[in-house]
Protein backbone atom coordinates (compact mmCIF):
# COMPACT_ATOMS: atom_id res chain seq x y z
CA UNK A 1 0.00 0.00 0.00
CA UNK A 2 1.22 3.37 -1.16
CA UNK A 3 1.20 6.31 1.70
CA UNK A 4 2.16 9.51 0.02
CA UNK A 5 1.75 13.05 1.34
CA UNK A 6 0.91 16.18 0.21
CA UNK A 7 2.14 20.07 2.45
CA UNK A 8 -1.16 22.63 1.79
CA UNK A 9 -0.39 25.95 3.35
CA UNK A 10 1.90 24.34 5.60
CA UNK A 11 0.18 21.44 6.90
CA UNK A 12 0.65 17.76 5.54
CA UNK A 13 -1.85 15.13 4.07
CA UNK A 14 -1.47 11.60 3.61
CA UNK A 15 -3.25 9.84 0.92
CA UNK A 16 -3.49 6.49 -0.75
CA UNK A 17 -2.19 6.28 -4.23
CA UNK A 18 -4.85 3.99 -6.20
CA UNK A 19 -2.85 1.48 -7.81
CA UNK A 20 -4.86 -2.06 -7.18
CA UNK A 21 -8.67 -2.92 -6.22
CA UNK A 22 -8.11 -2.66 -2.45
CA UNK A 23 -6.72 0.77 -2.83
CA UNK A 24 -9.06 2.28 -4.69
CA UNK A 25 -11.71 1.27 -2.18
CA UNK A 26 -9.61 3.11 0.18
CA UNK A 27 -9.03 6.42 -2.02
CA UNK A 28 -12.47 6.77 -2.68
CA UNK A 29 -13.77 6.40 0.80
CA UNK A 30 -11.12 8.92 1.50
CA UNK A 31 -12.78 11.17 -0.83
CA UNK A 32 -16.29 10.51 0.11
CA UNK A 33 -14.77 11.25 4.25
CA UNK A 34 -13.38 15.00 2.65
CA UNK A 35 -16.87 15.05 1.06
CA UNK A 36 -18.72 15.73 4.24
CA UNK A 37 -16.66 17.58 6.01
CA UNK A 38 -16.00 20.50 3.13
CA UNK A 39 -20.29 19.72 3.67
CA UNK A 40 -20.14 20.12 7.21
CA UNK A 41 -18.08 23.66 6.70
CA UNK A 42 -20.72 25.34 3.84
CA UNK A 43 -24.01 24.60 5.44
CA UNK A 44 -23.32 21.87 9.02
CA UNK A 45 -22.04 22.05 12.38
CA UNK A 46 -18.83 23.75 11.62
CA UNK A 47 -20.35 26.63 9.53
CA UNK A 48 -18.85 29.81 10.78
CA UNK A 49 -16.73 27.85 13.45
CA UNK A 50 -13.32 29.06 14.03
CA UNK A 51 -10.16 27.01 15.78
CA UNK A 52 -8.27 27.79 18.17
CA UNK A 53 -6.34 29.47 15.94
CA UNK A 54 -8.86 31.62 14.74
CA UNK A 55 -8.45 30.41 11.01
CA UNK A 56 -11.94 28.41 9.37
CA UNK A 57 -12.22 24.82 10.40
CA UNK A 58 -11.23 22.17 7.22
CA UNK A 59 -10.35 25.70 5.08
CA UNK A 60 -7.53 23.20 3.12
CA UNK A 61 -10.07 20.16 2.00
CA UNK A 62 -11.46 22.22 -1.15
CA UNK A 63 -7.93 22.11 -2.02
CA UNK A 64 -6.84 19.15 -1.09
CA UNK A 65 -9.97 17.13 -3.05
CA UNK A 66 -9.15 18.89 -5.80
CA UNK A 67 -5.88 17.46 -5.93
CA UNK A 68 -6.95 14.05 -4.63
CA UNK A 69 -9.78 13.69 -7.77
CA UNK A 70 -6.74 14.94 -10.20
CA UNK A 71 -4.64 11.48 -9.16
CA UNK A 72 -8.13 9.49 -10.47
CA UNK A 73 -8.33 10.52 -13.60
CA UNK A 74 -4.72 10.04 -14.29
Amino acid sequence: MAIEEIFINGKCYKYHTPTDYRETKLYLKQLKQIREKIRATQSGCYKDKLTRKGMPYYQDYPELLSFLEKLLIT
